[in-house]
């Protein structure tokens, strides 16, 4: 999973922001016959520290500053009557040392559009994946409900994709998409989708699904040939013979998940939003893991202050049947300010996560208590 890029975004207000100046403020940089160019992106640093516990053990090593600034261009023109070609290209976040803040990181796409709808091809969020990073990642819920999961059945932000977005019809809309998992890997497919409705001006409903054919969670592995060694090599008698290993096959498996989830507009500038995930990996000629998730988020607004909280688990996967002790759990309160597009905001967070050691075969239990403090800016 590509967990350095995931989306870090403040609130429904910072999401506004962010919307308006995409759209309000996004700069004209050039034409070319008559092409429009816009250039947009967003200004974001905070200063986080990590009191990491892991096994019992005091692993933390102090504070970090991380810049998730990027950029992105935008452009389109008419190619026919209700036909508009249109592009994007938008950047990853700066991070450490800028290596991840490389053009195409992030949603990066050819496509069409008319009164019809819209269809891409390119690197984009899945349907699937496009709701559960918002709204039910915020505030700071990823490292569980995002891609925390010790199940893994869908895709995140994806190359390789063609996506269909539909109009509005009466406050209901969707999304298709299909491509390539891996193109190295010959039948390996996904195909997913997403419906939303609104109503009464206060509800939204989310429904999505993804399945994958032929996903491969390990590499095939050549045979060895066993083999001599020597702490002493003028002494033949002291040697160490370690023996090859057969050939192994690549690991395959068939996955499917699901979401459903609301949001609701609550009055006197309450909201409340919650979503419920799971899905299943079978391993072809093998076993079947299942997970379930869930996220539930709170907010208030008075004026230009905000706060919002939320609570996400993942609860114990199983495989074959048999429960694999690996649920994980974060909570999570954000207070934040908006003025002039500008959003100063304080997280703290407590993060109680679970996964399997590959080497000891065992359960890290790692509990972190996250402080961040930040501004960003969209323009």
């Amino acid at each position: 999973m590509e967990n350095v890029f995931k989306r870090s975004v403040l609130g429904v207000a910072v999401a506004a922001a962010a919307m308006a100046s995409m759209s309000a403020n996004a700069y004209e940089i050039g034409q070319n016959n008559d092409f429009s160019v816009e250039v947009y992106g967003v200004a974001a640093i905070s200063i986080v520290n990590y009191d990491i516990t892991k096994n019992g053990e005091d692993t933390a090593t102090g504070y970090d500053y991380e810049n998730e600034s990027r950029i992105g261009f935008r452009a389109g023109k008419e190619m026919f009557d209700n036909v508009e070609v249109f592009m994007q290209v938008e950047s990853g976040y700066v991070g450490e040392d800028g290596t991840g803040g490389t053009l195409g990181n992030r949603d990066t796409f050819l496509g069409l559009k008319g009164d019809w709808g819209k269809v891409r091809f390119g690197r984009m969020l899945t349907p699937m994946y496009e709701v559960i990073d918002w709204p039910y990642a915020n505030p700071g819920l990823g490292a569980s409900w995002d891609w925390g999961g010790d199940v893994k059945y869908n895709r995140d932000r994806h190359g390789d994709m063609a996506r269909y977005d539909s109009p509005s019809f009466g406050g209901f809309n969707f999304n298709l998409a299909t491509g390539r998992g891996d193109k190295a890997v010959e039948g390996n497919n996904w195909f997913g989708g997403a419906a939303h409705y609104s109503f009464a001006e206060m509800i939204t409903l989310h429904a999505a699904f993804e399945t994958e054919s032929d996903r491969q969670l390990e590499e095939a592995k050549a045979a060895t040939d066993g083999s001599w060694s020597y702490t002493d090599p003028t002494d033949s008698t002291k040697g160490v013979w370690t023996p090859g290993t057969a050939a192994k096959d690549a690991v395959m498996a068939d996955t499917f998940g699901y979401l459903v989830g609301f949001e609701a507009s609550l009055p006197a500038g309450f909201g409340l939003s919650g979503a419920y995930k799971a899905g299943e990996s079978k391993v072809q000629n093998g076993d079947k893991s299942e997970q379930a998730s869930y996220a539930v988020i709170g907010q208030y607004w008075n004026g230009p202050w905000g706060f919002k909280l939320g609570y996400t688990a993942n609860l114990e996967s199983e495989t074959a049947g048999v429960k694999q002790n690996d649920e994980d759990s974060i909570i999570s309160g954000q207070l934040m300010y908006v003025k002039n597009g500008f959003v100063p905001y304080v997280r703290v967070a407590q993060r109680d996560l679970k996964a399997a050691n590959d080497k000891t075969g065992k359960i890290d239990e790692t509990d972190i208590f996250v402080v961040r403090v930040g501004l960003e800016y969209g323009f």
